[in-house]
Order: C-alpha cells, then sequence, then structure tokens
C-alpha cells in the first residue's frame, strides 16, 4: 500500500486487508512523505498484527511508493491496495484461487464497486472479463480499472520491470499493458474491491488524467512497432470516451462533454462500434436534460439490473456473489 497524507482513510482500508479470509499475507505500507499522521495510524494497527509492517522514505510518487513496498515485500503473488479503498474479505483467496486454476495465469482481476468517501455504493461498477491474451483490448482501455484489483505472480515482474516512475499518473494501466504484451490474464466475476470517487481522489484530475493516458500510449507507440498511426488514433480516442466516463460518473455534465467531443473528432469508431458506449451517452444525455432527482433515480433503477449495486448500500454490506457477471 502506498499513502501519502492517508490518516483520515487508511486504518478502514488496513483493516479490510488485515481480515482476509486468506491469512498467509504480509501488509506492507509505504509512507510517501506524509504530513500528518498516516504513519501513527500505521505504526498502532501494526502493535496488533505482525503481519502489517511500515516503511517510511521521502515522497516519490504512487509509482515510487509501490516501487518500494514490492521490493519489500516477501511472497510470491503481490497484490496493490490504494489507501482509501476497500478489499472484500474474500478478495485475495478468491483470486488465488482462479490463479491456482488457471496455471499459466499471471494476473488476477476482478470487478470494483463504486464507491463514496462514506463507504457507500454510488451505482456504478468498474472493470472488464481480462481472461486469456488480452494485449490488444488492454490498450484500449484499462480492463483492471483500478489500482486495488490486480493480483500478479511476483515473477512476472521480472519481466517487466517495476512500475514507471516518470509517470505521474495511470502508472498501473501502463503495467498491465505491459504484463499484457507477454503473459495472460484471468478474472474473477465478482465486485471485491470499493473504489472510492470522492472530492479528495486522485482520479478526479481529469486533465493530468487524459495528459497521462497520452504518455502511456506514445510509449506503447515507441515499443510496439505493430502499433501503428490508426491504431494509436483509435485507442487515444478511446482514451478521451474514458475520461468522459469518469466526468459523466462525478456529475461534472460540460467536461463530459467536451470530452466526449474530441473523443469523436480523433475519430468515432470506439464508439460507434460498441452500444455499451451508446448507453454511456445516453447517460449523459439523460443527466443533462433531467433535474438532479430525476436522473439519480433513472441511473439508481438502471444500475440496479445492469450491475446489482443498489446506490447506498455500504460496500461493508455487499454480498460479493450476488455481484456475479
Amino acid at each position: 500500500m502506498a499513502a501519502y497524507n492517508a490518516a483520515a482513510f487508511i486504518e478502514k482500508t488496513l483493516r479490510t486487508a488485515l481480515c482476509q479470509t486468506f491469512v498467509d499475507l504480509e501488509v506492507v505500507v509505504v509512507d510517501d512523505g506524509s504530513k500528518d499522521e498516516t504513519g501513527d495510524v500505521v505504526r498502532r494497527l501494526a502493535a496488533l498484527d505482525p503481519r502489517l509492517r511500515l516503511v517510511t522514505q521521502t515522497n516519490r510518487g504512487l509509482a515510487g511508493a509501490r516501487n518500494r513496498g514490492v521490493l519489500e515485500s516477501h511472497g510470491e503473488l503481490i497484490a496493490f491496495l490504494d489507501h482509501d479503498d476497500l478489499w472484500n474479505r474474500e478478495k485475495i483467496a478468491a483470486q488465488v484461487e482462479a490463479l491456482d486454476a488457471q496455471g499459466s495465469a499471471a494476473v488476477a482481476s476482478c470487478y470494483s464497486a463504486l464507491i463514496d468517501e462514506n463507504h457507500e455504493c454510488i451505482g456504478w461498477r468498474y472493470g472488464g472479463n481480462a481472461n486469456g491474451n488480452v494485449y490488444a483490448e488492454m490498450l484500449e482501455w484499462d480492463m483492471i480499472s483500478g489500482g486495488s484489483v490486480a493480483l500478479l505472480r511476483r515473477s512476472t515482474l521480472e519481466t517487466v520491470g517495476l512500475f514507471d516512475e516518470s509517470l505521474p499518473m495511470r502508472s498501473d494501466w501502463d503495467m498491465w499493458i505491459r504484463l499484457a504484451r507477454h503473459h495472460s490474464f484471468v478474472t474473477v466475476p465478482r465486485v471485491l474491491v470499493g473504489y472510492t470517487r470522492s472530492p479528495f481522489s486522485t482520479s478526479r484530475g481529469y486533465e493530468r488524467m487524459e495528459e497521462a493516458g497520452r504518455r502511456v500510449l506514445e510509449k506503447v507507440r515507441r515499443e510496439d512497432p505493430s502499433f501503428d498511426a490508426a491504431r494509436h488514433r483509435f485507442c487515444s480516442a478511446r482514451d478521451l470516451f474514458a475520461v468522459s466516463c469518469a466526468c459523466t460518473i462525478d456529475g461534472e455534465i460540460a467536461l463530459a462533454w467536451q470530452y466526449l467531443q474530441r473523443s469523436l473528432r480523433l475519430t468515432p469508431l470506439p464508439v460507434l462500434g460498441s452500444p455499451r458506449r451508446w448507453a454511456l451517452i445516453g447517460m449523459l444525455s439523460l443527466q443533462t436534460v433531467l433535474p438532479g432527482p430525476a436522473y439519480r433515480a433513472s441511473i439508481g433503477a438502471l444500475n440496479r439490473v445492469s450491475f446489482q449495486l443498489p446506490p447506498g448500500l455500504p460496500f461493508s454490506n455487499l454480498d460479493a456473489s450476488s455481484c456475479a457477471s
């Protein structure tokens, strides 16, 4: 776990890691130069559970803190957990079982429920079915969709290297792309992660999200000769659509339309080829014309059917088995 000024969130997050049904684990927290009481909170919990360990360093950013955590850890399998996200208590056990069943797979994924700062579902779900060779699709979009999702074999990092510390954001997407280029994936089709979307989320920096996505795809262009200009343009348009989706979820209507228009101007193919993306545009249209309460009621009803995630449901009350795809 990379942690920076996380004192307000980290105890609840750590408890979801330490309460896993899979108990043969260590939890390494890298305090990345926090100015608050993050370290004190971790030390207090570590005194109660020897599996928890605190490492401190001067600030290196998210990728640098994750890399330090990898180097400090000892397990054959590695998972990452952002300091304000939550895990279902069966998360690691289910992913270990999936990796055991698919011996050729190097990475196990799952789904995320989007939650607010009160750890209640907001009705949306992230994540795709990343099974087998997913390199081509991973270039189009981050199928893992969250830094707290993946469980991977340590040996795979010997193939692809650690997180790219030159990327200020989305170094996780870059990592999944590099892993998918060489290894197969498997997905547990259950909601096992609570992914926090709040006014404090780093992921709400839309311009930085766009810029980081552009840099990730430019890196692919340099490293993969088969990633030609047409494919680059398609994936860039798809990523702008992803930024539009994030704006839609956060209620940033004007920005959502701006990013959607930019995506369509680059090429309309990613949108035209997917009915699910038409549906997202429909949601944005409803959000634009309907009063807030009417829109929330409409989307709440739709998401109950689509994702089985009633808005307002505490993540701790979520029965992961009922949220299978």
